[in-house]
C-alpha cells in the first residue's frame, strides 16, 4: 500500500536531506510541503503516492523551522517550502542544474490539483529515466478497450468491470498519450493492481514493421531531435524496446544557401516534412525538394490500431495556463513601464538575463520560539507583462526581403522570450515571498507565461516560414548553366536532380536509366504554367528509375483516351503503352505528366499538361 512519510522534526528533515544528497538512493523522491500556518497541503501527497506506487517515495514536510533545517543542507535553488512540491531524480545532476528537478507551486486548491498532476508526471518520468520500469510481481496479462484519453492518461475498461490507466510517462519517452492511444482502440498489457495501471510497452510495434510502408520518394514526417549550424538529426520512429530511428541531414539537404545556420531554420522537437531517398536500415532523407502541395505519408502508429505518432501542426497562439483562482474585478496594481528588448539585429542567439536570487525559507515561517511572526514587507510595483506585438506575415513579393525580415523577427522573438522569462522569474520570487499579494502575483505570472509561450510559438512559425523560403531559393541566373539546346538543358536538370536525391554511396547501384524525350515534350514544358521545371525533373527521375508507381502521390496509371473507366488505353503501333503520373495533387487543374512505356521497358517522355487533358 502506498504511504506518505511525514517529516516531523529537524532531525528527520536533516536525514531526508542526507538521503537526497547521498549515494544510496535508487528511486525518485517527492517532497511536498504545507504553506506557513496551514495544517494540510494544497498538493495531495496521498494521490501522488498512490499513482507512483513503488516507483517513488513521497514525503510531507511543514514549512517553518523544519523546512529551514532541510534547506540548510540543500544546494541553492533545490530547496522546497511554502506549500510547493518538488521531485528529486536519481543521481546528483539536479544539484548543479535545478531545472532537472522543477519546483511546482501551489497557493490554493486549484493550484494544488494542477501541481499534484505535475508532480505525478515528474515522478513517473524520472522513474522511467532511472530504468525502474520492471514488471511488478503481482502484474497479470489483461486486455481492454480505451474509453478516454485525457490529462496524460489513457482510460481502459478491462473485463469484470475493472478500469485502469495507461501513463504517458511510462510508455514512450517524449510521445504524448494522444499520439499513442485513441478512443475505441483495443490494447493489451500487464496490469498492476496496486497502482491501477496497464503497461502496454510489450505491444509497441518494432521499427522495421512500422516503417515498412515507407518507400523511396515518399514525403514523410519526422521530429527534429538535434540541430546545429550545419547538421540536424531527424527521428522517424521513437525509442521503444529498440533504439530510435534517427537520420542525420546536412545543410545541403535542407537549404541551397551554404551560409544558412540550420538553428535558424528549424526548432528542436519541431515536426518537419522530408523525402525518403534511401530506406532502412541506412535511411537517408532530404528536405530541400519537398513542395507544400505534395501528399504526406501518415506516420506509423506505435500500437496496433492507434493514431499516427506524429502529426503536422503549426503552433497555435492559444496557450493553456495552470489553473488559478479567478482575479477580482479590480485591475492589477500599478506597474512600472515594461522592459523593451533592444532593437533586433542578426547576431548570435542572446543569452537570457540572469534570474533574481531565489527567496529563502526564512520568509515562510522561521522565527524565534514564542515571538509572533513578522509580516513580510510589501513588495514594490509588480512588473507588468509587456504586450506581444502581432506576428505579421511578410508580403511574398520580395523573397530576399522576406528572408531578412524573418531573420530579424526571429532574433527579436528570442530577445523577447529571454525578457519574458526574466519577468516570470521575478513574479515567481515575489509570489513566494509575499502571501498577501499571491492572488495578484499569480495573475501576473500567468499573463507573462502566456505571452512567453505565444512568443515561442511565433518563433517556431517564423523558423518554419524561413526554412520554406530558404528551401525554394535558387542560385543566381548567372551561376546556372546555359544551354542553346533546350532538350540538353532539361536532361542536365534531370541528371542534377538524380544526383541530389541519390546518396553518393548508392549511385552506382541505382543509376539513372536511359530515357527518350518525345518531339512535343520540351514545348509542352515551356507552355505549361503553375509547376516548376525542377518539380517536373524530380518526377521524371522517379518515373525513369521505376520509383513513381510506389509513391502514392504520383497516382501512376495507364492513360486512357478519356475520363471514363471503359475508355480504351492509349497504345502505339510499336507496342508502347501510354501512362500518366501526377505532378500535383489537391490543386485546381492539377498538372500531370504523360509518357510511353516501350516494349523493352524504356521510358519516353511525351508531354506535361493539366488534369483534364488526355492527349499524348
Amino acid at each position: 500500500m502506498a504511504t506518505v512519510q511525514l517529516v516531523t522534526s529537524k532531525q528527520s528533515a536533516s536525514q531526508l536531506a542526507d538521503l537526497l544528497n547521498g549515494a544510496t538512493r535508487r528511486k525518485p523522491v517527492v517532497v511536498v510541503t504545507t504553506s506557513s500556518g496551514q495544517e494540510r497541503p494544497w498538493i495531495d501527497p496521498q494521490r501522488i503516492a498512490q499513482e507512483a506506487g513503488s516507483l517513488a517515495d513521497v514525503y510531507l514536510m511543514p514549512t517553518g523551522d523544519i523546512s529551514w533545517a532541510f534547506a540548510h543542507q540543500m544546494a541553492d535553488e533545490t530547496q522546497v517550502y511554502g506549500g510547493a512540491g518538488r521531485v528529486y531524480p536519481v543521481g546528483h545532476e539536479w544539484t548543479s542544474n535545478p531545472r532537472r528537478s522543477p519546483l511546482r507551486f501551489a497557493f490554493n486548491p486549484a493550484d494544488g490539483e494542477w501541481a499534484t498532476d505535475k508532480l505525478i508526471s515528474d515522478a513517473l518520468r524520472m522513474a522511467a529515466d532511472a530504468g525502474l520500469l520492471q514488471p511488478v510481481a503481482q502484474a497479470r496479462p489483461v486486455a481492454g478497450i480505451v474509453t478516454g484519453v485525457i490529462s496524460g492518461r489513457g482510460i481502459v475498461d478491462l473485463s469484470q468491470g475493472l478500469r485502469a490507466t495507461i501513463a504517458e510517462e511510462l510508455t514512450v519517452p517524449g510521445v504524448r498519450i494522444e499520439r499513442l492511444l485513441t478512443v475505441g482502440q483495443q490494447v493489451s498489457g500487464l496490469y498492476d493492481p496496486e497502482a491501477g495501471r496497464v503497461d502496454v510497452r510489450g505491444g509497441l510495434r518494432p521499427a522495421e514493421e512500422a516503417l515498412a510502408g515507407y518507400g523511396i520518394g515518399d514525403v514523410v514526417l519526422a521530429r527534429v531531435a538535434m540541430v546545429r549550424n550545419g547538421k540536424a538529426e531527424l527521428v522517424l520512429y521513437p525509442k521503444t524496446a529498440q533504439p530510435e530511428v534517427r537520420v542525420a541531414v546536412l545543410r545541403a539537404a535542407v537549404t541551397t544557401n551554404e551560409a544558412d545556420d540550420l538553428r535558424t531554420l528549424m526548432s528542436l522537437d519541431e515536426v518537419v516534412r522530408a523525402r525518403v531517398t534511401a530506406t532502412g536500415p541506412s535511411w537517408c532523407l532530404t528536405m530541400a525538394d519537398v513542395d507544400d502541395d505534395e501528399p504526406v505519408a501518415p506516420a506509423p502508429a506505435l500500437l496496433t490500431g492507434g493514431p499516427p505518432w506524429l502529426v503536422e501542426e503549426l503552433p497555435t497562439l492559444d496557450v493553456e495556463t495552470p489553473p488559478t483562482v479567478a482575479m477580482p474585478a479590480q485591475a492589477p496594481p500599478a506597474a512600472q513601464e515594461p522592459i523593451e528588448p533592444e532593437p533586433a539585429v542578426a547576431e548570435p542567439e542572446p543569452e537570457a538575463p540572469a534570474a533574481p536570487a531565489p527567496p529563502t525559507p526564512a520568509i515562510f515561517g522561521r522565527r524565534p520560539t514564542g515571538t509572533p511572526a513578522a509580516r513580510p514587507a510589501t513588495p514594490g510595483p509588480v512588473p507588468r507583462p509587456p504586450s506581444t506585438p502581432p506576428i505579421v506575415a511578410t508580403p511574398p513579393e520580395a523573397p530576399s526581403d522576406t528572408r531578412q525580415q524573418l531573420l530579424l523577427q526571429i532574433t527579436a522573438l528570442k530577445t523577447r522570450i529571454a525578457t519574458l522569462e526574466a519577468e516570470a522569474e521575478k513574479a515567481r520570487a515575489l509570489a513566494e515571498a509575499n502571501s498577501d499579494e499571491i492572488r495578484q502575483l499569480r495573475y501576473v505570472i500567468n499573463k507573462v507565461e502566456a505571452e512567453r509561450d505565444r512568443a515561442e510559438n511565433g518563433l517556431a512559425r517564423s523558423r518554419t516560414e524561413l526554412r520554406k523560403a530558404r528551401g525554394k531559393r535558387s542560385r543566381p541566373a548567372a551561376e546556372e548553366p546555359q544551354f542553346a539546346d533546350p532538350e540538353l538543358g532539361f536532361r542536365h536538370l534531370v541528371q542534377a536532380r538524380w544526383a541530389t536525391r541519390t546518396p553518393v554511396a548508392e549511385q552506382a547501384a541505382r543509376p539513372l536509366p536511359e530515357y527518350g524525350i518525345g518531339a512535343g515534350f520540351i514545348q509542352s514544358l515551356a507552355d505549361l504554367e503553375g509547376v516548376s521545371r525542377e518539380k517536373v525533373a524530380d518526377v521524371v527521375v522517379e518515373v525513369v528509375t521505376g520509383v513513381a508507381p510506389k509513391v502514392a502521390g504520383r497516382e501512376v496509371h495507364r492513360l486512357r483516351s478519356g475520363m471514363g473507366g471503359a475508355d480504351p488505353v492509349r497504345t502505339r503501333a510499336d507496342g508502347a503503352v501510354g501512362y500518366r503520373a501526377s505532378l500535383q495533387t489537391g490543386t485546381p487543374s492539377a498538372r500531370r505528366i504523360h509518357y510511353w512505356m516501350l516494349p523493352g521497358g524504356q521510358i519516353e517522355l511525351a508531354r506535361v499538361c493539366t488534369h483534364d487533358d488526355f492527349s499524348i
